[in-house]
């Protein structure tokens, strides 16, 4: 790893503002994608509105996380680990229909902290190394999941190692707890990102041999509570503490079932059994919850009512689930989730972008957008600003609204499947070897 210059060694430690809210943990805040309007670029490029780039080491497809100022990604480093490949590559190469050979490569996990401001390391941690047991799909990575982190530090799980190991502010270890590595759907490998509520690190580890979600104290790495579902496998989505105005509740999805638990004990609160749902995470409002999966053929989508309680799966051949506020067949998000914003929901798939009433499921639009091809990070919404990033580097910025408007553009060259995240008036994107901070 490269040596950090003396200057940052005594200048990090002290938080730099980050000149607005924090990013803490996979899309933003409340684990939604909308955040805040923030004053970032309609416009950006190599040449315009960048404030900085920095290469990063070895691969890695985590979301930038930030708190005070720190920006915080992980990354997997070995010799002879491959760039990842764009979705149409890897989707041809032979190891996708078969899976390879493991890797005969050790890693070594970091996690490394970045000023905001600059882009400079303040420091770089290892959480540990090792071979990795299992494949991974030729466009994934060995550290796809995003961190969290809190005034207190920053917490990383890497599902390749099954470790999740904790820093403070200054790069000091605090803690580490080893899950186990597992097998994954077709040798796919590892996504699911962890979450943070009240000092809770909430972990779910859904695998083809094992699915359990897991509670750890944030301060001392204690495991407070651990719950299983009852049926094994995989899934790429990620856990969320859904703020509703009805309380807040862990949800996860997992092998055709949805549960939600109480964040403090993991008691189960609900569950619908029978949907699909592995692979893209929550769409969320205060008052429902956003779901269902792609495949080869088009499935539904879901909104549920916030307050359910029990089993609200669907009665046989209904299709109709208990609390369902509506559905859609033949509407459910591919890869990226599903995003809300004034009672509006988005559902962006290759480059086409579905527009929706959040509380009847109308459908106001469906718009192919412009000049983007394959979307793989979710979109986010900034204020009244959808932002849309296609694996080209190719990004749109539409107008929340009814109608379809796009009312700004960006171009970095550079592969993007990483979720982009915003911190005050910055704009992050990481590409597949560099971090980029676009900024006015």
């Amino acid at each position: 790893m490269p040596s950090v210059p003396a200057l940052l060694v005594l200048i990090p430690l002290v938080p730099v503002p980050s000149g607005g809210s924090d990013w803490p943990q996979f899309r933003g805040p409340d684990g939604t994608g909308a955040v805040p309007a923030a004053d970032i670029p309609l416009e950006w490029s190599a040449l315009k509105n960048l404030a900085w780039s920095v290469e990063l080491p070895g691969q890695g497809w985590s979301q930038p996380v930030v708190v005070g100022g720190t920006v915080y990604v992980t990354a997997a480093l070995g010799e002879g680990l491959e760039t990842p490949m764009a979705m149409e590559a890897g989707v041809a190469d032979p190891r996708t229909q078969a899976a390879g050979a493991v890797p005969d490569v050790t890693i070594e996990w970091r996690v490394l902290a970045l000023d905001l401001a600059t882009g400079k390391e303040r420091w770089s941690a290892s959480a540990g190394k090792g071979k990795p047991r299992y494949t991974i799909h030729p466009s994934n990575t060995w550290a796809a999941e995003t961190p969290v982190a809190d005034a207190n530090g920053v917490y990383a799980f890497f599902g390749a190692s099954g470790t999740l190991a904790a820093f403070d502010p200054a790069g000091k270890p605090l803690w580490k707890a080893e899950l186990g590595s597992y097998p994954t759907a077709q040798g796919y490998g590892t996504a699911s990102s962890p979450a943070i509520h009240e000092g809770k690190v909430f972990v779910q580890c859904f695998n083809d041999e094992k699915a359990f979600l897991a509670c750890f104290d944030a301060k001392n790495g204690k495991e407070l509570w651990r719950v299983a579902h009852e049926k094994p496998g995989t899934s790429w989505a990620s856990p969320l503490a859904w703020h509703n105005g009805k309380r807040v509740e862990l949800v996860v999805s997992g092998n055709k079932l949805i549960t939600s638990h109480d964040p403090a004990t993991g008691k189960e609160l609900w569950r619908v059994a029978g949907v699909n749902g592995p692979m893209c995470s929550f769409g969320a409002d205060a008052e429902r919850l956003y779901f269902g999966q792609s495949t080869m053929a088009k499935l539904p989508l879901y909104a549920l009512n916030a307050g359910g309680e029990g089993d609200l799966s669907s009665a046989a051949g209904s299709g109709e689930l208990r609390a369902q506020a509506w559905s859609q067949k033949g509407a459910a998000p591919g890869l990226p989730s599903p995003v809300v914003a004034d009672g509006l929901l988005y559902v962006a798939s290759e480059n086409l972008l579905t527009c929706r009433d959040s509380a009847t499921g109308e459908q106001l639009y469906e718009e192919r957008v412009p000049e983007l091809v394959s979307i793989l990070a979710s979109p986010i919404v900034v204020g009244e600003m959808l932002l849309l990033l296609d694996e080209e580097g190719r990004a749109a910025i539409v107008q929340v609204g009814p109608e379809f408007q796009v009312v700004g553009r960006g171009q970095l060259d550079d592969l993007f499947w990483s979720t982009p995240s915003v911190a005050g008036n910055a704009l992050l994107l990481r590409g597949v070897g560099r971090l980029y901070c676009v900024r006015k």
